[in-house]
């Protein structure tokens, strides 16, 4: 089968002095506007209908904005799938947005394309804002219907869960500037809230309860029976102890949030560098303690069986049943998982964007789009599709662990990627990643260590298990590999068989009008020679 032609001619950006006439924002534009441009080889390049643009400095995110992009993420969320110092080392080496997708072009380059488009599939499909959705739903219908039950997939509640993930994608593709307040507000609002927790912890250690005691404490390390007391104890069990690590992934997830969006942060390795310990360090004391707090207040059933109203029942435990813990509460919880959503569609459109202007997606010039407010608005619109997909198409009654497990699964072949190829850039010279990294660095055995954990948490659920109730223990990891699969056969298509019926795969190094640097894939058919005509005879 014949190979993509590559193309490897670097493209120089516009001068950035020559802003558009008229453009109050000052946004510099290296996109074609119309028509088709021709290269100095005579060739005529494809028509792009989107704009790359530096984003002026008041609409950049400074050392709080990042701070509280990371923690909308991260509370309500989670805040621990990967050791801080990888993305760190990553993220301030390749300060640009694109998150794991730029760290995988850097590190895997044979075979062409494979990673990105594997990459592509994960975060396309995976990437999305279901659970969030889901969460802002449950808490919701549990302030009006304090006796539903917190697994319930109704209509009213999937309902309710596309409606928030269609507010909020719709303020972010028309009021940019509105999405980036709400989601600073929200996240302090979240760490109040936390703090709040933390502080009913503390009564409730102290015996201020309406309920007993559960006695956790002497005997902290047994697990909750799902199905009664004379049930084996589920943590014991290799199966068990990976599909909590799962919950406890996805708990301690969002760290990387603000590496997605690395172009739109002012001075970007030094901000990141501040940000994130700020906000890592702030919600790590916060877990731990409110974590604490759940433990003294809730008996380990009752926490194995909340679902995702657990803070409302903790709360009840705590303070009773007045109209504070019963209704005001659930609400105060919905609004913290809308921050989550909030900053989930801030960030993951922007890297799906990155995709579609480099060709890689079906339909790109539409998905790159950033009319009309220069907001990615097409990829916000990609980034609605699939989370109302798998909200409305989740057929078990624990939505919120199914779409929350299958997230955090696949995701996590991603980082065994990223970990390998940290590993691999730091023990191959040839690369130069001494050279091209920060300070920030991180040792490579603890790199390997995090490998070895994130492999056995991959293998683990394909056990045979009866933890997942109604959903058969192999479809989260069967789903979660699946984006292996499915990113392989698109890149067979894509970077295969195209080019067998005569499509090449163009290949530019553009430089953008900041001096950053990106990856740029066209599908192009190569123009027919003509035929040289044969001047008449004279005979």
């Amino acid at each position: 089968m014949q190979e993509p032609e590559i193309f490897e001619q670097p493209v120089a950006a516009k001068d950035p002095e020559a802003a558009i006439p008229g453009d109050e924002n000052n946004t510099y534009h290296t996109g074609y506007s119309s028509g088709f441009q021709t290269n100095g080889n005579g060739d005529e390049s494809s028509l792009e209908d989107y704009h790359d643009f530096v984003y002026p400095e008041d609409r950049k995110l400074g050392t709080w904005s990042t701070a509280f992009l990371i923690i909308n993420r991260v509370v309500g969320a989670g805040i621990y799938s990967t050791p801080l110092f990888v993305y760190l080392e990553y993220g301030t080496a390749l300060p640009r947005s694109g998150g794991e997708k730029v760290y995988l072009e850097r590190v895997f380059r044979r075979p062409r394309y494979l990673a990105t488009c594997i990459f592509a599939v994960q975060f396309v499909l995976f990437a999305i804002s279901s659970g969030g959705s889901i969460s802002f739903s449950s808490y919701l219908l549990r302030a009006v219907t304090p006796e539903r039950d917190s697994r319930d997939g109704s209509w009213l509640n999937r309902g309710i869960a596309v409606a928030a993930i269609t507010g909020v994608c719709l303020i972010h593709a028309f009021t940019p500037r509105l999405g980036i307040w709400l989601s600073n507000g929200l996240g302090a609002f979240k760490l109040v809230l936390l703090s709040l927790v933390v502080f009913t912890g503390f009564a409730a250690l102290g015996g201020r309860m309406v309920v007993p005691s559960p006695g956790n404490f002497s005997n902290g390390f047994r697990g909750p029976s799902i199905n009664g007391p004379t049930t084996e104890d589920t943590a014991g069990t290799a199966a068990g102890s990976a599909l909590a690590l799962l919950q406890v992934l996805y708990t301690y997830s969002g760290w990387e949030n603000a590496n997605y969006v690395l172009t739109e942060v002012r001075n970007a390795p030094k901000t990141l560098r501040r940000a994130a310990p700020i906000a890592v360090s702030t919600v790590t004391v916060l877990y731990l303690l409110a974590n604490i707090a759940y433990f003294a207040a809730m008996p380990k059933s009752q926490l194995a069986g909340s679902g995702t109203v657990v803070a409302a029942q903790f709360f009840q435990n705590v303070w009773g049943d007045n109209a504070f813990a019963t209704r005001a509460l659930p609400v105060f919880i919905s609004l913290s998982a809308l921050g989550n959503v909030f900053a989930q569609s801030f960030a993951m459109p922007r890297v799906k964007q990155e995709l579609a202007k480099e060709g890689i997606l079906p339909f790109s010039r539409f998905w790159a789009s950033d009319w009309p407010m220069h907001a990615p608005s097409g990829a916000i619109l990609l980034h609605w599709i699939f989370t109302t997909a798998l909200i409305l198409g989740s057929q078990t009654p624990d939505v919120y662990s199914f779409v929350t497990n299958v997230f955090v699964y696949s995701g996590n072949w991603i980082k065994v990627f990223l970990g390998v190829g940290l590993v691999y850039l730091n023990f191959t010279p040839s690369e130069r990643w001494a050279e091209q990294r920060t300070k920030v660095h991180i040792s490579p055995m603890l790199v390997l260590l995090w490998i070895v954990s994130l492999l056995y948490v991959l293998a683990a659920p394909f056990i045979p298990n009866n933890l997942s109730g109604a959903v058969k223990f192999f479809v989260v990891p069967t789903l979660g590999t699946s984006l292996l699969v499915i990113g392989i056969g698109y890149w067979l298509v894509w970077a295969k068989m195209l080019p067998a019926f005569g499509f090449h795969i163009q290949h530019e190094i553009v430089q953008m009008p900041d001096g950053s640097e990106r990856v740029k894939y066209k599908r192009v058919r190569p123009k027919k020679r003509r035929k040289r005509q044969r001047r008449p005879s004279v005979w």
